[in-house]
């Protein structure tokens, strides 16, 4: 299997539009990259082996985005070692007469795997629309 990083949205999100989604997005992409910097290793470890393989010979690889409730993000994050969660203290939505609020919520949150089992585990939920 091929290592991939999963990063997840919230589906269960008030007024999650396909641009915030691909803003928060762009945040769970930069909190793996702080993880990544992060983390000590060496090319032995077989962390940094997936990761090596999954970038190939640039900065990234395969990234899927699914979608899921809170609590599944919240299952994911307790089985997965290599996973975090995205929260944006400003997050903007509107109400039902449009007035603007803000607030600090969990938008989504990445996902490395790189065993079968753990990408087999993910395969439950679906491409986020």
């Amino acid at each position: 299997m091929e290592p991939r990083l999963y990063i997840i949205m919230r589906k269960d999100i008030p007024d999650m539009n396909p641009g915030k989604a691909m803003a928060q997005a762009a945040h769970a992409q930069a909190d793996f990259d702080a993880y990544l910097s992060s983390m000590t290793g060496t090319d032995n470890d077989e962390f940094w082996q997936a990761i090596s393989k999954w970038r190939e010979d640039r900065e990234f690889g395969t990234t899927l985005v699914l979608s899921a409730t809170l609590k599944n993000m919240q299952t994911v994050n307790d089985i997965n070692d290599h996973c975090g969660m995205t929260v944006d203290p400003t997050y903007p939505w509107r109400n039902w007469y449009g007035e603007l609020f803000t607030s600090r919520e969990t938008t989504c949150m990445w996902s490395f795997v790189y065993c079968e089992d753990e990408i087999e585990y993910m395969s439950q939920f679906n491409l986020h629309k």
